[in-house]
């Protein structure tokens, strides 16, 4: 068992198929037995990622709901963490 601590832009890649996006995977599959560490904030830098590639047109309206809707529970899936300066 290994610990990550899963910034935003290794989230997207999670959810969103890009280069880097089978190593995510990988190490988030729960078979592993990895723990995944999330600051609080990264709802919302995910949820900003996924809007600007709509805007970007490289995902769909439908696109964007589904993949918020599976992030949903991310409390549930990681570790969420609060970071203090």
């Amino acid at each position: 068992m290994t610990a990550y601590f899963g910034d935003s832009s290794a989230l997207v890649k999670w959810y969103i198929s890009e280069t880097g996006s089978a190593w995510v995977q990988q190490i988030t599959d729960p078979q592993t037995g990895n723990l995944l560490f999330i600051a609080r904030i990264t709802w919302v830098e995910v949820i900003s990622a996924f809007a600007r590639r709509q805007r970007e047109g490289s995902l769909t309206f439908a696109d964007v709901a589904q993949v918020i809707q599976e992030f949903r529970d991310f409390n549930t899936q990681y570790q969420v963490i609060e970071l203090e300066n």
